[in-house]
């Protein structure tokens, strides 16, 4: 699960049918990336459930997103999948130069998930922090998918 504040872009309107159910379902997909602590970023698609007439929203608007989130083992050659369960954009007009004004300074989104640790922790160059990779699984994209995260 990803939480936090993401800029998307690239918008497009999308549908699909459920297997299942042979319903059709619409949503926006858009360009977006998770900033990490050491200043890299994770290049990723953020797909948003959208009803039949929604619109497709500007490029470079923000907003506060809540995601079940699938991390491919090829970043950033390979985009992470993000599968909001909410969005709330920011109002305001993103080409505007004071929109981001309103914007909280919170760049690195928040990563959550309960897994497995399939192997001891290791220290990390400083010497004194450890690491440990963690393997969660979530339903994204109609399927469940595993991501590795350490």
């Amino acid at each position: 699960m990803v939480s936090g504040f993401l800029a998307v872009s690239e918008g497009c309107r999308v549908s699909s049918v459920k297997p299942s159910s042979g319903k059709k379902t619409y949503h926006c997909v858009y360009t977006t990336a998770l900033e990490c602590d050491d200043g890299t970023s994770i290049p990723a698609e953020l797909r948003i459930y959208s009803p039949f007439n929604d619109v497709v929203m500007p490029d470079n608007t923000f907003g506060y997103v809540v995601a079940k989130a699938y991390f491919p083992t090829a970043v950033p050659e390979e985009k992470a999948l993000l599968e909001a369960s909410q969005f709330f954009p920011f109002p305001g007009d993103p080409s505007s130069g004071a929109y981001e004004d309103s914007i909280p300074d919170c760049v690195t989104p928040f990563v959550m998930g309960l897994g497995s640790v399939p192997a001891p922790a290791i220290t990390l160059p400083d010497g004194s922090s450890r690491a440990f990779s963690v393997v969660v699984a979530d339903h994204v994209r109609d399927s469940r998918k595993s991501s590795t995260i350490q």
